[in-house]
C-alpha cells in the first residue's frame, strides 16, 4: 500500500496500523522502508497522543505489539480520506 509522502511519517505508520492491525516495529520497517529509530520515535510520539497503544507478550514480555487506539482509529479515517483527496483530485 502506497501513500501521500508529503503527509508525513507518522500518518504513513497511522495508515499502515489501520491497514495492517497489531503489528511489532520490524514488521512495519519491514514493509514501509522507515527506519527502525524513525519507527520508534514516530509510536512514542502517537502514543503520547493517544493514537496508539502497544502490548508486550512473551515469556519475556520481549515481543511487542502496536496497534491503533479507537482515537487513532478515527484519525487513521480522516487521514485516508485526505490521502484520498490529495492524490485523486
Amino acid at each position: 500500500m502506497s501513500w501521500y509522502e508529503g503527509l508525513g511519517i507518522d500518518a504513513k505508520i497511522i495508515l499502515y496500523l489501520a491497514d495492517k492491525g497489531k503489528v511489532v516495529r520490524r514488521t512495519i520497517r519491514d514493509e514501509t522502508g522507515i527506519s527502525y529509530a524513525a519507527i520508534k520515535a514516530a509510536l512514542e510520539r502517537l502514543e503520547d497522543e493517544k493514537l496508539t497503544k502497544y502490548e508486550a507478550l512473551g515469556d519475556y514480555r520481549d515481543t511487542v505489539y502496536w496497534s491503533l487506539t479507537e482515537k487513532g482509529e478515527k484519525a487513521a479515517k480522516i487521514l485516508a480520506e485526505l490521502d484520498e483527496f490529495i492524490r485523486n483530485e
